[in-house]
């Protein structure tokens, strides 16, 4: 018995003991940290399939499938050798912080599950959750750090973003952020260039001297030249439509020349602020090769920055703060000029808008004027409509800048404006006319779709945002109210494909494109919580695919602008209104998509999933391109800078890489009919991202974010017809990529 046993055992071959997790021993140049999970399936949302193979001896060895090492020899296990990096600690201690966190948090169905024992409870858990009419359930979804935002301490001045930001859904991808740490470590400062040494807005920064009203008047230039600048205001720039009542101005600037030094000094500031918008259109509309001598380009500079200068010293003489006629109409326009052509968004930006809203609280616009009987119509009108325009600035910024809304909608009850040309009523009107039917295109047309979806857009963020657990029922409710939005916008404003908008002009297009692209942004909003979901949970694939389906029209459309902004496209005239507005939803859907392609499911090859109609060519193909458009904006755009250097590391280390065995040549975009994608792009069709399932992704969560209002307009032409524009040059806040990626990510 024993020379048998000792003949066996001679002649078997001794296995080797199997250190890393199953997932890991595939995947080249990985090591394991043999952690449970991993930190490598972690990051890819595979925290529930990291398993290890079993071995007859556990002594010092990790758990096979199916159970769980103790937290202390975790906590052990963790501790480090004299090899290991600060940034391996930290990453272990998070990966044990964030597992002990989805133990204690995961919260099971409202009813039913509270008087049951714990097992039952896990078990609970681990089944999946039909939906019904008759059963309410909160999200199975354990919080996660990115759950609470993110904020940034690689800076000087830390900064916080919500978990609504784009920034925050790139920081939850663990390898992509720490690839951003050792950028910053190893590049030093960032390659942008400032675009100014002072912050904006000037107004809370800057020392002006103190003039006098006469001599700001005298500053004026000829009337000759003061003429071309607001006709170009009113009938080319389009901005803020019916903030400024033209019908009133303009009898008023007549006033102004006959008698200068009456005009009050606030009226004074608005012409000045009106001058310089229009100015900025001027500069902004020029080739990109502009053949004037350079001392001519200095001059129109200098006559910005002196518009400008004037606009703040009137608001300082007139006691801005205080309110007042015209004050909140100047700091509207002030406020637009100084986002205009903003490559990048900045706080005191967010701040400059809150100040405008506490005034305008403090002089009763967020209550509707029928509430007033001293409120004449023509003023009670005038207010809404400022006071729409505030809502827009609020939600836009604090949506670029990853920050809360500072309106609470149970606080005002100010009415929309009506759809009303400025001919239509004035001073002396007893009564306001009946709204216009919406098939009528008119100034505040695009304001009502605008602030409709807005009304949305707050419930949606809310919901996504909030700390508290909502139920699914209130998700998939808000996604009907979504979806009817969409159905009601007017017919004019309603985003087909460019085949459909040959013969309309290039404000329409855009109004069109940035409503649509506002849709698909709330979309992902409100259902991107439920893409690290449990691939269990079935029920959520509806989400799982609203929040894809977005994210890929989103970067269709960017393509389409991008090449229609060209010289030879359709959109080339009106190319200064999309050099930023667009900046924040597209980053949103990059940074989707580079989740998704990070956090894949292992094993997959060509597609996420054989029903799915888009798989990883395709999306690659998108980030791609995404990739191009940002580079060309590196050297002036630090969201730009980090955006590519995102694309870079995810396209370059994402699993397909190893999976597929992609060459650098068979990474680049696939060829596409340019013309095909630019006039007649399939925007519409049904992705089927109903297949797509990440399995678990326990430790990489994010809740929602808040998309950016602000668009473009056009009206109709016809008796009393103007043109203005909602349109502001504004980019998200400096976050993610630390301002360090090298020039490189220019290649």
């Amino acid at each position: 018995m024993s020379d048998t046993a000792s003949t066996a055992t001679g002649h078997r071959k001794r296995d080797k003991p199997q250190l890393s997790c199953n997932a890991c021993r595939k995947r080249k140049r990985v090591r394991c940290d043999r952690l449970h999970p991993c930190s490598n399936c972690a990051s890819r949302g595979l925290g529930s399939t990291c398993t290890f193979a079993a071995i007859s001896s556990p002594t010092n060895m990790p758990p096979s499938h199916g159970h769980s090492i103790p937290v202390q020899h975790r906590v052990e296990s963790a501790r480090p050798g004299p090899t290991n990096s600060m940034q391996t600690r930290i990453n272990q201690l998070e990966n044990l912080v964030i597992e002990l966190m989805n133990q204690n948090n995961t919260p099971g169905m409202r009813t039913g599950l509270q008087n049951q024992g714990s097992d039952a409870r896990s078990d609970a858990r681990c089944q999946p959750t039909p939906l019904s009419s008759e059963t309410e359930f909160e999200y199975p979804v354990a919080p996660s750090p990115s759950d609470h935002g993110s904020i940034n301490t690689r800076l000087a001045r830390p900064t916080y973003v919500s978990s609504s930001h784009w920034a925050a859904i790139f920081d939850s991808i663990t390898e992509l952020r720490n690839h951003f740490v050792q950028e910053d470590i190893e590049h030093g400062a960032s390659t942008v260039l400032p675009s100014s040494t002072v912050p904006k807005p000037q107004i809370l920064y800057g020392a002006w001297t103190s003039e006098t009203p006469h001599a700001i008047i005298s500053s004026l230039p000829p009337r000759t030249t003061v003429d071309r600048l607001i006709s170009r205001y009113f009938n080319v720039l389009d901005i803020a439509p019916g903030v400024v009542h033209s019908t009133q101005f303009l009898r008023e600037y007549e006033n102004f020349w006959m008698a200068p030094q009456d005009a009050p000094i606030m009226w004074v500031g608005l012409l000045f602020a009106m001058m310089c918008l229009s100015a900025q259109l001027q500069q902004a509309s020029l080739p990109a090769h502009d053949s004037r001598p350079s001392s001519s380009r200095a001059s129109q500079q200098d006559s910005i920055a002196i518009y400008r200068e004037k606009t703040i010293q009137c608001l300082q003489l007139g006691h801005y703060t205080m309110g007042g006629t015209h004050a909140l109409e100047t700091l509207i326009l002030y406020f637009l000029g100084e986002c205009f052509n903003l490559k990048d968004m900045e706080i005191g930006i967010w701040i400059l808008s809150g100040t405008i809203l506490q005034i305008a609280i403090h002089m009763g616009y967020h209550r509707d004027a029928k509430n007033f009987p001293s409120i004449t119509p023509f003023a009670g009108e005038m207010r809404r409509r400022v006071w729409a325009m505030i809502v827009q600035l609020d939600f836009s910024i604090s949506a670029q800048l990853g920050l809360p809304t500072l309106i609470k909608a149970s606080q005002t009850d100010t009415a929309e404006p009506r759809n009303l040309y400025d001919t239509d009523f004035d001073e002396d009107s007893s009564a306001l006319p009946e709204s216009r039917p919406e098939t009528e295109v008119t100034p505040t047309l695009y304001v009502l779709a605008k602030l409709r979806l807005i009304s949305i857009g707050l419930r949606v963020t809310n919901v996504a945002s909030e700390s508290r657990t909502r139920s699914y029922s209130d998700v998939l409710e808000l996604d009907r109210q979504l979806r009817e939005a969409r159905d009601a916008l007017p017919s004019s404003l309603k985003w087909i494909d460019l085949g459909t908008s040959l013969n309309v002009s290039s404000q329409t297009i855009l109004q069109r494109i940035w409503l649509e692209v506002t849709i698909q942004q709330l979309t992902i909003v409100l259902h991107k919580k439920f893409l690290g979901v449990s691939g269990l949970q079935k029920d959520f694939k509806t989400s799982r695919a609203a929040c894809l389906n977005a994210a890929v029209k989103i970067l269709e459309l960017q393509r389409l602008v991008d090449d229609e902004t060209q010289p030879d496209g359709l959109l080339y005239q009106s190319r200064w209104r999309v050099s930023s507005a667009f900046s924040n939803d597209f980053l949103l859907a990059t940074s989707i998509l580079c989740y998704c392609l990070q956090n894949r499911p292992e094993g997959t090859i060509s597609n996420f999933d054989e029903s799915v109609s888009v798989g990883l060519d395709q999306i690659r193909a998108l980030l791609e391109t995404s990739k191009s458009i940002w580079s060309r904006q590196c050297a002036e755009s630090k969201e730009a800078h980090k955006a590519v250097a995102a694309l870079r590391y995810v396209l370059g280390h994402s699993g397909a890489d190893v999976d597929s065995g992609y060459t650098v040549a068979e990474r680049q975009p696939l060829p596409m009919p340019t013309a095909a994608l630019s006039y007649f792009p399939d925007l519409t069709s049904d992705y089927n991202f109903a297949g797509f399932d990440f399995g678990s992704s326990d430790t990489t969560r994010w809740t929602a974010f808040a998309s950016d209002e602000l668009g473009e307009e056009n009206w109709s032409r016809g008796a009393g017809f103007q043109q203005m524009d909602m349109s502001l040059k504004l980019e998200a806040f400096d976050r993610v990529v630390p301002n360090s990626i090298p020039s490189r990510c220019l290649s």
